[in-house]
């Protein structure tokens, strides 16, 4: 064998040793960049069960009060810290001791505590420990779902304060006692005070209790500034592959003829209905009736009239989430091209003599620019008695009663199923299909459902009610859309 290949290969077996050292070698110590500029940033596909996250908790005069007494890494001011761990169900969260005690939480409900953590305000910290003394750690916090919060910071209560549990947890995971990061006295003078904080010789004796000062423990900014873990910033950026459903989709409607083609279709099979529905509600009503209540056709319109895809473009350029000050830079341009086929559908209707209302969540003061919008496409738009916006609830079927009572709705045309009349917000997914099953027949006749596969409620089901769109360059997003996701297992 070629010497050269030999000094190679073990090089290269050298530089592997090394690498597993520098992860599982409990003695090593992390080489963190003086400056934190410096620091490698980290996005939240790339983090991994047991990493520990640190961050600048919002929760008024009592962190500040944590903050004022101790010292935590880059100047930062750290009060509150969990272990990141992904669930059974995939479901990324972060396992902590809070006022009610240590429980479980959603990944995306620990961070939106911290303002601006999409700019690098909540630290990763990873310890060198191994998988398997991980897996034990985290295994020790879990176990301790419910337990009590430690209001007096005592050692070893079986009550837990966020910094306490970590340690705890960690020192059990690689065998090393009670403490990981190394208990040190505690202080509530203040970094440059002599007497003890007024803040907490009061929060002390509400608890009955004398001030501990100078007994063992631990806090986040100790932890954090320990050699025995490496830091990161946590970012919001784009991970791979969290953009590429968006980007397929928003590249189908804006590129794809079969797009094209499913918008014609639907609204020319639309146009189609229109005579025999109003010959119908004719015979039925008489024209007295249409007098009081006029014939009419009712459209959503993004996504239905207007075309928003160069917004999700621009998401998806940027990496930017939906927000409300972008989506109103995107509506107050006016430029949102028409969807295929609505044209010819409204002149249909126009020449039918009805009456054409849009019922749009965009909001009463996006009046102006949507009116521009329409009347720069040509759209037929009569007084303003024809365009109902949203003034207080998104919920639309309270103006879609009051429009029934006031005109002979004819069609209801949108692109998703909570644009059709008395179609309710269900919360599952088994309900919106029984609901489609009981009203097929109500489908391309007087229920007209255009395609969207960039956005919708179909996907709002898949999240939480605090969190009803979870951003789209976040992983988390991409978690939840996998566990939905039938596949083939050759």
């Amino acid at each position: 064998m070629d010497g050269r290949f030999l000094k190679g290969h073990r090089a290269h077996l050298l530089g592997v040793l090394c690498s597993l050292l520098w992860f599982w070698g409990g003695d090593l110590q992390a080489q963190n960049p003086k400056s934190e500029s410096e620091l490698e940033r980290m996005g939240m596909a790339d983090l991994r069960d047991g990493d520990l996250l640190f961050q600048e908790w919002n929760c008024g005069e009592g962190c500040a009060a944590i903050a004022d007494v101790t010292q935590s890494a880059y100047r930062r001011r750290l009060t509150h810290c969990g272990f990141f761990y992904r669930d059974r169900t995939g479901t990324l969260r972060v396992v902590e001791a809070v006022g009610r005690g240590v429980v479980s939480t959603e990944l995306q409900d620990f961070l939106e505590r911290t303002s601006e953590w999409r700019r690098g305000r909540v630290l990763v910290g990873r310890t060198m420990a191994s998988p398997v003394a991980l897996r034990a750690a985290l295994d020790f916090a879990l176990a301790r779902l419910g337990q009590p919060y430690d209001a007096a910071f005592a050692i070893g209560n079986e009550q837990w304060y966020c910094s306490e549990l970590l340690d705890a947890a960690l020192a059990h995971g690689v065998g090393e006692g009670t403490s990981y990061f190394g208990l040190e006295p505690m202080t509530f003078r203040g970094l440059r005070g002599s007497q003890v904080a007024p803040y907490w010789q009061h929060y002390f004796d509400s608890l009955g209790i004398s001030v501990p000062e100078g007994q063992p423990g631990i806090n986040p900014g100790a932890m954090s500034r320990s050699s025995r873990i490496r830091l990161s910033l946590l970012s919001s950026e784009p991970t791979p592959g969290t953009m590429d459903a968006l980007l397929l989709s928003t590249l189908f409607v804006q590129r794809s003829a079969e797009y094209q083609a499913l918008c014609m279709q639907t609204y020319r099979g639309a146009a189609l209905q229109l005579p025999s529905l109003l010959d119908s509600v004719r015979r039925h009503l008489g024209s007295a009736a249409l007098l009081q209540r006029p014939a009419a056709v009712v459209l959503d319109l993004d996504e239905t009239v207007l075309d928003n895809s160069p917004y999700a473009g621009w998401q998806i350029r940027h990496g930017s989430a939906y927000s409300s000050p972008s989506w109103q830079a995107w509506v107050d341009r006016a430029e949102a091209g028409a969807i295929p086929g609505v044209r010819d559908y409204l002149t249909t209707a126009q020449q039918l003599g009805l009456r054409i209302y849009y019922l749009s969540n965009r909001k009463r003061s996006q009046w102006a620019a949507t009116e521009r919008n329409l009347q720069a496409l040509g759209l037929p738009l009569v007084g303003l008695d024809s365009l109902w916006l949203r003034v207080e609830s998104s919920d639309k079927q309270a103006r879609r009663d009051a429009l029934a009572n006031q005109a002979t709705v004819l069609q209801w045309v949108g692109d998703n199923l909570q644009d059709m009349n008395n179609f309710k917000s269900y919360s599952t997914e088994e309900e919106r299909l029984q609901v489609v099953q009981g009203q097929a027949e109500r489908l391309g006749r007087d229920w007209i459902l255009l395609p969207n596969p960039v956005y919708g409620p179909w996907e709002d089901l898949w999240h939480t009610s605090s969190e009803p769109s979870v951003e789209a360059t976040s992983s988390l997003r991409k978690e939840r859309l996998l566990q939905r996701l039938r596949f083939f297992r050759p």
